[in-house]
């Protein structure tokens, strides 16, 4: 990673604890600049706030911070959710998934009253799918007639298996496979996202559309704050 893309990461970071400091139960993402909010997190305190993560990895991370981290099951509703993404087009739709966690990333997004996503600029694309593969979550019994329905219907799919010292499937915390999708052009978003979801076996999409709130994009000397 370049220094001018770690350094947009931590402004983009510094930004959002603004909206950290207004909130009290705050929902928290997944992945690597996830990871860098959660260190200027761990630096500012915010000992008497509650965090809700989207993954182990990520509730890992805050209770190793001695931060108070709270369960799913015992939160009816977030005040704030603030995570990263893949990709982001110019109307603020975005992939995620790259972490494996899209579904539980969906879930908190869906039920927070703000949502706030912090990107770098190399995340900004012109069309979804321009770099990353879209990336659904399927039940990992029905993984192969997932995959085999999706190519008859045209769509470019592998199934993501680990890379070091673990053999076999990607499995997320909610414990489902991960196919990566090559979206295809000239498609409407919506009409992929209701295409894939027609198809029983698949648990969730990594498409989040028109669920941002405001946008902090990082720049290696400034950050940008988009408000949908």
């Amino acid at each position: 990673m370049s220094n001018d893309i770690e350094m947009a990461k931590v402004l983009a970071a510094k930004e959002a604890l603004k909206y950290i400091e207004e909130s009290k139960i705050i929902g928290i993402g997944t992945g690597s600049t996830v990871g860098v909010l959660l260190k200027e997190i761990k630096e500012r305190g915010f000992r008497d706030k509650v965090f809700v993560p989207s993954s182990l990895e990520t509730a890992l991370v805050l209770s190793s911070y001695c931060l108070n981290v709270a369960n799913t099951i015992s939160v009816k509703k977030i005040e704030i959710y603030l995570d990263s993404a893949d990709e982001v087009d110019q109307n603020m739709n975005m992939i995620k998934g790259g972490g494996a966690a899209l579904t539980t990333e969906k879930v908190l997004a869906y039920f927070s009253k703000k949502k706030v996503f912090l990107v770098d600029y190399s995340k900004l694309v012109r069309r979804l799918g321009e770099r990353q593969p879209l990336p659904i979550e399927v039940i990992p019994q029905f993984t192969s007639m997932v995959l085999e329905e999706l190519q008859e219907r045209g769509y470019k799919a592998t199934v993501r298996t680990a890379s070091k010292a673990k053999y076999g499937l990607i499995i997320s915390d909610l414990g489902g496979a991960i196919i990566d999708v090559t979206l295809p052009e000239g498609k409407e978003l919506t009409e992929v996202e209701k295409e894939l979801k027609s198809i029983p076996g698949i648990i969730e999409t990594g498409l989040f559309l028109n669920m941002v709130d405001i946008l902090i994009v990082g720049w290696k000397n400034k950050v940008e704050v988009l408000k949908r």
